[in-house]
C-alpha cells in the first residue's frame, strides 16, 4: 500500500534586487522593480500597450514624462495605433485614458500620425 506524505509550500520570500547603487531593494510589487527590467518586459509590447503600462504603473504620475515611464515606452515611432491594442482592451479605453497615454509619451512632440481605429 502506497502513502502519500504530505508537504508543506515552501516558503514565499519577498525577492531582493540591487539598486543602481548597489544597495539590496525590496520587491513587493511590480512597480518596485528596477527601470531596466521593466523597460525590458515592456520591449515586446506594442507602442500603445507599453504606453498604457507605464500609465498603469505610474498611476496618475505617469500624466508627465518621467525616467520610469521614459524607459518603458522607449523612442515612440512617429505612428501610434491604437488598433494594435487587443479589441476587449480598446473597447474599455476611455478619453481620461488616452489622453494619460498621450502625455506619458509626450505624443506633441514625437508622434506625427494618431490611429484611434
Amino acid at each position: 500500500q502506497t502513502t502519500m506524505m504530505e508537504h508543506d509550500p515552501p516558503d514565499i520570500k519577498r525577492r531582493r534586487i540591487s539598486a543602481a547603487d548597489g544597495s539590496p531593494q525590496d520587491v513587493s510589487c511590480l512597480s518596485d522593480l528596477p527601470s531596466g527590467i521593466l523597460a525590458h518586459a515592456a520591449s515586446f509590447l506594442a507602442a500603445p500597450s507599453k504606453a498604457l503600462f507605464a500609465v498603469a504603473l505610474d498611476g496618475n504620475s505617469a500624466a508627465s514624462t518621467n525616467e520610469r515611464s521614459s524607459a518603458i515606452v522607449g523612442n515612440q515611432s512617429s505612428i501610434l495605433d491604437f488598433g494594435e491594442i487587443e479589441k476587449k482592451l480598446a473597447m474599455k479605453l476611455k478619453d481620461d485614458d488616452i489622453e494619460k497615454v498621450l502625455l506619458c509619451i509626450d505624443a506633441v512632440n514625437k508622434v506625427k500620425k494618431l490611429k484611434l481605429t
